[in-house]
């Protein structure tokens, strides 16, 4: 009888982590890089405080290989049964949260 309650409680479990999985959108980390900071990045904390001030993320760090600072915020996109949903051919997808800008000359 212990045997039956064990395996209905771990197929309920298996059935409900199959749910949240399969329904829940996936946060994600995004970066974008911080026009703002000039010259090489060198210290990851320079560059999360710059990113904070400046409102563009939650934190930020340096790009060692391109010596960038790189700010670091969430992005959400939805999952489905294959993974991810490809993004609009972008390797970084805009946040949500942020503001378009353009560029004037």
């Amino acid at each position: 009888m212990a045997s039956n309650k064990k395996v209905v409680v771990l197929g309920l479990f298996a059935l409900a982590l199959f749910l949240v999985a399969h329904c829940a959108e996936a946060v994600h980390i995004c970066t974008m890089r911080n026009k703002f900071f000039h010259g090489p990045c060198m210290s990851n904390r320079n560059c999360a405080a710059l990113c904070i001030q400046k409102g563009i993320g939650h934190g930020g760090y340096c790009s060692y290989w391109r010596q960038t600072c790189r700010c670091t915020l969430h992005c959400w996109r939805k999952t489905t049964l294959a993974g991810i949903e490809p993004t609009q051919g972008k390797d970084e997808p805009a946040p949500l949260d942020m503001p378009r800008t353009e560029v004037s000359n």
